[in-house]
């Protein structure tokens, strides 16, 4: 039965099971929310990857069709192009006129050095009048070209449009030419250049580039007589390019190239920085669009890729991906509010649930902290009804009550058995060893083996046989040398294990050799500090220090390690405290000779004159036990003083 003065208080033992253990109302209210977040995440994610595919693949198709229109228009800006090269090509007027041209300029620059008549000079400018109106016919009323100039081999060009009549030129000083006198199958397009003729008659003041197409010029004959330049301004060429870049709503970019990977569009394009997206066009010369990871920026683009068999040119959309999915993300944000504002109701809505199913449990609780040991069975106390609405713990109230009655006869039967518990307690203590010990004894002497350490392993073997030899002995209580000298064999086994790293020290009084103490109290302290001290660099120091101070004894294991944590310090004297408190031995720790178990054999030989104290020492920690000087080193009188626990 509890002790009268504890009336109103808790048991330890519930406080500890309080403690442990989480309530059924926690448990029901975390198991639901933990439904409703893992679902609602699911389906949160779910859609975020069906609408982010879904406005990828609508991008997708929108950059593909973007992309497909641009190249369409600057296809059709070329054909023009090349629609009015073809024209002054096969227009034999202008065949006949550039020859009569041609020969007329030469013969009136041989004539003016005779002095001739001025006749064959009208002749040229009439034929020269002729020409422009003949071009200008090949051009067309809509004018889809800015300029068209008829270049000779030698170092004379004639032009129509903006820049009219005759002037001479020096073919080495022309980049094109050399490539269009090679390119005899076809066109050959040009990269833009600034035109600094064609800027005047535009009222901007940024400087135009133009592009021109060439193509070689033959006579009746099937034989080149000259080239044909057809010019154009480059803006309008790739107006569609242009506003595309200006207007789009990603920030997208705009890479037109051509076969040699020369960047034709824009003109201010840092080649080293567009190369690695000038690699996506296949072999075969199609289209396709690619997912890109640049290195440089750390970002994934979207490209749109379009290449052209009548330019030879490429066109490629590049989309940053955070950029084309940025209204996804927006999106994200919002849903992810109101999805917070959601599922915060449906968890209060599981915790209103775990409490209507657990206030039942709770009277059940209320009933049984106000029934004592004396009542159960008891015939004269009448049993409360539950009524909580629920049938299962209706019926588990009434067994409840049931079950008291039983509890009362199974009490009496415990009180029995105590004291054998106790004794059986004590025997299992003294007998528990640490297996790490013996493992890594075993693994050293193979290490020292395959060394042929062999002197090493004679005295290593000897102090092992010992140490084992008097472990297994018969008997719980040892003379303290006895003790004193198996805990040095430990010690001298581990030294022969760390070497120099371990340095160890034995101070004891000689008065306590002879002192009777528990067996296997010392040792299972020094391997304690020997645990802890190795978890830091070496050397590490370990002093075993025996005094008696009045009519008590006390022994004192010191180490340089870091110490108790404050954490496990408040855990062991809680535990020391709840023994203390109680009169209740907690059950048999099986899985090491810790320092509870310790104190529980000093408890158990010297009741509350037992000496255990934990000090941290800023160097280390110390380990103190001790008892009293009775006969035999075993208290027979067990005083009702406190422990002396610190």
């Amino acid at each position: 039965m509890e002790n009268e003065n504890n009336k109103g208080t808790p048991p330890a033992w519930r406080q500890v099971m309080w403690t442990k253990h989480r309530n059924i109302r926690s448990i029901l209210f975390s198991t639901y929310s933990f439904i409703i977040v893992i679902v609602f995440t699911v389906l949160v994610a779910w859609f975020y990857l069906w609408a982010s595919d879904l406005l990828r693949k609508n991008a997708t198709d929108t950059l593909e069709s973007m992309g497909q229109s641009m190249q369409d228009n600057i296809d059709s800006e070329f054909h023009k192009l090349n629609d009015v090269s073809l024209n002054v090509m096969y227009s034999n007027l202008v065949k006949n006129h550039f020859q009569s041209y041609l020969s007329l300029t030469t013969n009136s620059g041989a004539k003016q050095r005779e002095n001739v008549s001025a006749t064959s000079a009208e002749k040229s400018v009439q034929n020269a009048k002729e020409l422009t109106d003949i071009l200008t016919a090949a051009i067309g009323p809509s004018r889809p070209v800015e300029q068209l100039y008829l270049y000779d081999f030698k170092s004379k060009v004639y032009g129509n449009g903006f820049d009219n009549g005759e002037r001479s030129y020096v073919p080495q000083d022309k980049p094109w030419f050399n490539t269009v006198i090679n390119n005899a199958a076809g066109k050959y397009i040009a990269l833009p250049v600034p035109d600094e003729e064609m800027s005047r008659f535009i009222s901007s003041q940024e400087k135009q580039f133009s592009i021109s197409l060439f193509r070689l010029f033959y006579d009746n004959y099937n034989t080149p007589m000259g080239i044909i330049e057809v010019k154009q301004y480059f803006n309008r060429i790739f107006k569609s390019a242009i506003d595309f870049t200006e207007r789009n709503p990603y920030q997208a970019k705009v890479l037109v190239y051509n076969n040699a990977n020369e960047i034709i569009y824009p003109t201010n394009a840092d080649k080293e920085r567009y190369l690695p997206y000038m690699q996506y066009k296949g072999a075969d010369g199609t289209a396709k669009d690619q997912i890109f990871y640049n290195q440089d920026t750390g970002e994934k683009a979207l490209l749109s890729l379009h290449y052209s068999d009548f330019t030879g040119l490429s066109t490629v959309i590049i989309v940053s991906e955070s950029k084309l999915l940025s209204p996804l993300f927006t999106f994200a944000k919002r849903t992810v509010l109101v999805a917070l504002v959601i599922l915060l109701l449906a968890i209060l809505l599981s915790f209103l649930a775990a409490k209507r199913i657990t206030m039942p449990i709770q009277k059940i609780h209320r009933s049984m902290r106000t029934m004592r040991l004396e009542d159960l069975g008891s015939e004269r106390v009448a049993v409360p009804q539950l009524n909580s609405g629920l049938n299962e713990l209706d019926q588990l109230y009434w067994s409840f009550m049931k079950m008291s009655t039983r509890l009362k006869q199974s009490m009496d039967e415990l009180l029995m058995s105590q004291h054998q518990e106790l004794q059986a307690k004590l025997i299992a203590l003294q007998t528990q060893m640490n297996p790490h010990f013996l493992y890594n004894t075993l693994t050293t002497i193979q290490v020292m083996a395959q060394e042929n350490m062999n002197a090493e392993i004679v005295a290593m073997t000897e102090n092992m046989s010992d140490f084992l030899r008097y472990f297994s002995a018969d008997g719980s209580l040892v003379a303290l040398k006895e003790e004193v000298l198996h805990t040095r064999k430990y010690l001298e086994i581990n030294q022969i294990r760390f070497g120099r790293k371990l340095h160890f020290e034995f101070d004891i009084d000689e008065q306590l050799t002879e002192l009777r103490i528990p067996k296997l109290i010392i040792q299972p302290l020094v391997e304690n500090a020997l645990k802890f001290a190795t978890k830091h660099q070496p050397p590490w120091t370990i002093h075993v220090r025996g005094t008696i101070s009045g009519n008590h004894w006390q022994v004192e294991v010191a180490d340089t390690g870091e110490g108790f944590s404050e954490e496990s310090l408040h855990v062991l004297h809680g535990k020391i405290k709840e023994i203390d408190k109680t009169n209740v031995l907690p059950l048999l720790q099986l899985n090491g000779m810790g320092l509870l178990n310790i104190y529980i054999r000093m408890k158990l030989m010297y009741g509350n004159d037992t000496i255990f104290r934990i000090v941290n020492d800023g160097q280390g920690a110390t380990v103190m036990i001790g008892g009293t000087l009775s006969q035999g080193g075993i208290n027979e009188h067990h005083g009702h003083g406190g422990t002396a626990v610190s």
